[in-house]
């Protein structure tokens, strides 16, 4: 059976604190254990009312806190990164926890420059209802995100620059190859008569992934190494499929003998239908703030939206509302079946966002008791 894991954003709810959400990655994280989850992974995000600016402060404090399931990055930038620096933060955790560290392994060292290009174009119109995008085989590919409609791109800029390194932007592949090699101990940069050696991590199962939203670099690098790959439905949905083509004819055996692959969906389950609709109008202004370039706002209290903002924001991100599974758990496990079905994936990656946190629980543990 395919398994389940947790991709957590650490939300911040509207008049709460991050303390208080850092303390619920705990609580969530050892549900998802309780529930058969097989992994639990923390998003990196900042400048946002997300508390997972620091995913290796976090997973230690969750691992910490738990016994037995992975945790891991989903993903750390590596644009913001020295690459050493990853591989010694999470080596050392992988030394503290056998057996239970994921590194994942993103790439954005071009995405502020993306985010300017965007402000020199308009937006192009192109207005898609919920129930009008394609679907294959039951599952919704709708077109690419048009990023020219970043209002508040400069914003975004902005922050990506404090965190990126001046300068050219570090080369991807040879970041992964270095964790690689300091993870095998065969790093031996020119000059270096002998390898360095990782204190501590060299050694370790840390398990690296690569996650990625396209069928570009990313993808064909995890083939290429033989790595485990994520793939982002939930973020670009309607590449899904090209993406995960593209990990599978790229894949050699490396670290891995066959491929492996995750991919990522949103979904929020609820006792009824009705429900869980009622729950998910807080995604809406959430969404909007985070597709303009804001940054994720608090989550708000789905009684405090009202009927004609649901309207005009469904209207506006009817892509992800359309590709996020909503419902009862049974709706929810049969649509999460058929994009297992699609893509083969070995893994269901699971994000949830709700203003209450008891909400979010309860949605990973009917999906997961649904699941089996």
């Amino acid at each position: 059976m395919t398994e389940l894991g947790v991709l957590d954003l650490v939300p911040i709810r509207s008049g709460g604190t991050a303390r208080q959400a850092l303390d619920e990655a705990v609580e969530l994280a050892r549900y998802a254990e309780e529930s058969g989850y097989r992994r639990y992974w923390l998003a990196e995000h900042h400048f946002a009312a997300l508390a997972s600016a620091a995913p290796a402060v976090v997973a230690a404090h969750v691992l910490s806190a738990t016994e037995r399931i992975r945790v891991g990055a989903g993903a750390v930038q590596l644009g913001q990164r020295v690459a050493a620096r990853v591989a010694e933060e999470w080596g050392t955790l992988a030394a503290l926890h056998p057996g239970r560290v994921d590194l994942g392994l993103g790439r954005s060292g071009d995405r502020a420059e993306k985010y300017r290009d965007a402000l020199s174009r308009a937006p192009v119109e192109n207005v898609v209802a919920v129930d009008e995008h394609p679907v294959v085989d039951g599952v919704v590919l709708p077109e690419p995100r048009d990023l020219r409609g970043l209002v508040d791109s400069p914003r975004a800029a902005t922050g990506l620059a404090l965190l990126t390194p001046p300068g050219e932007a570090p080369d991807y592949a040879s970041q992964v190859r270095q964790i690689l090699s300091l993870l095998d101990g065969t790093c031996a940069p020119d000059g270096v008569d002998t390898p360095l050696h990782l204190t501590p991590g060299e050694g370790t199962d840390l398990r690296p992934w690569i996650l990625g939203n396209s069928p570009g670099v990313s993808a064909r690098l995890a083939g290429q190494l033989g790595l485990p790959f994520a793939a982002n439905y939930h973020l670009a949905p309607g590449q899904t499929v090209q993406t995960v083509r593209a990990y599978r004819e790229a894949f050699t055996p490396g670290v891995l003998e066959q491929p492996y692959l995750a991919v990522s969906a949103d979904v929020l389950a609820a006792d009824t239908a009705d429900e869980a609709r009622h729950l998910a109008k807080s995604f809406l202004p959430w969404v909007d703030a985070v597709a303009r370039g804001a940054g994720a706002i608090p989550v708000p209290d789905p009684d405090d939206v009202p009927a004609a903002t649901v309207r005009e924001l469904t209207a506006r991100h009817s892509a992800r509302v359309a590709t996020r599974f909503v419902g009862t758990p049974t709706e929810v496990t049969g649509r999460l079946r058929a994009l297992a079905d699609l893509t083969g994936a070995d893994e269901l990656i699971l994000t949830t966002l709700a203003h209450r946190h008891e909400d979010r629980i309860r949605s990973h543990r009917s999906i997961a008791s649904a699941w089996r």
